[in-house]
């Protein structure tokens, strides 16, 4: 695409363009070459780049190749991604060999891939795709531009809107964990919710989300969930909410909107975290968050020897609070 064309797709002001050069990828700074076209957020950090041409937002004196001001140089860079790397568009197909089950609906314009199995009583909604090896259990309902990639789970009496993208390897309404005690022996505790997964919500590879015991457990709209991420059963994740890779939610937890869970963070059973709240990697949340703000437990990582003198002292600590009478 020439340079002047995706100037005008961005709104960019355009310096430097001695000639309308053509740009074949998009690449970062560092790997850049004539044919490519990169951005910079903060142009003071620029030292040198072999692009053919940057986004930048504002004009870089030294820096003697074209340059497309705009004011989000990143985000204007994330949408050109889209133009230059568009997603294969596939018309309407059911695989013959495919695994259809009774009373199933499925939208004219929906693409269901070889060895797919869908169970009795399930919708698909349109230009929804579903990738080979996927199961999709019964009186499930699936909406409209949904992307089930392969080998994803989703258990019976699962409620998927519009817009929602499942990576690989998950897992969508397996029961939770829950069992009662009778006599010496863990008896199972039958789960019979269902869950809901709201429109707009990204779901990662490997991540598992429990169905409720009773109820419903809730991914509500616009939620973005990374990869190995467990939520528990009965649990309601907030809108706009981010859970980073590793988090893990114990059952009938309460997640507001806009939180952010950074990697590794664990929540204990029962706790509620209000809106607008952000958990630092490998905190772990064992009391209600009331108010918005950041929290954090982790403890950052230090010299190996400095941290072997700190842990001899921790364990001396009792003995020096008595001797100095510490209450």
């Amino acid at each position: 695409m020439k340079l002047s064309q995706i100037a005008n797709l961005i709104n960019a002001k355009v310096e430097n363009l001695k000639q309308d050069i053509e740009i074949k990828n998009l690449k970062s700074v560092d790997t850049a070459t004539k044919e490519d076209l990169t951005f910079v957020k903060d142009p003071k950090k620029l030292t040198k780049t072999n692009a053919g041409a940057v986004l930048t937002p504002y004009f870089i004196e030294s820096l003697d190749i074209p340059q497309l001001i705009v004011e989000k140089p990143d985000i204007a860079f994330y949408k050109l991604i889209e133009i230059f790397y568009p997603e294969e568009k596939q018309e309407g197909f059911v695989s013959d060999k495919a695994v259809i089950g009774k009373n199933v609906i499925i939208d004219n314009s929906a693409v269901i891939n070889d060895y797919v199995v869908i169970k009795d009583n399930v919708k698909i909604g349109k230009n929804t795709v579903i990738y080979p090896f996927s199961y999709i259990g019964e009186n499930t309902e699936i909406g409209d531009n949904c992307i089930i990639y392969p080998s994803v789970v989703i258990y019976k009496d699962t409620k998927i809107g519009n817009n929602v993208i499942i990576h690989s390897g998950t897992v969508i309404a397996s029961d939770g964990f829950g069992y009662y005690q009778e006599g010496n022996r863990r008896k199972k505790i039958k789960h019979i919710g269902k869950v809901i997964i709201e429109d707009d919500v990204e779901i990662g590879a490997n991540t598992t989300i429990d169905r409720a015991l009773v109820d419903e457990t809730v991914i509500k709209k616009g939620t973005k969930i990374d990869n190995l991420v467990m939520i528990g059963h009965n649990c309601k994740i907030g809108e706009n909410t981010v859970l980073v890779s590793q988090v893990g939610i114990a059952g009938s937890c309460n997640i507001g909107n806009n939180v952010i869970l950074a990697g590794q963070v664990g929540v204990a059973d029962h706790i509620t975290i209000t809106d607008n709240v952000i958990i630092t990697a490998k905190s772990g949340v064992g009391s209600n968050i009331t108010e918005s703000g950041i929290y954090g437990s982790s403890i950052n990582a230090i010299e190996w020897k400095k941290w072997k003198r700190v842990m001899a002292v921790i364990y001396k600590l009792p003995e020096i609070i008595k001797k100095f009478k510490v209450e």
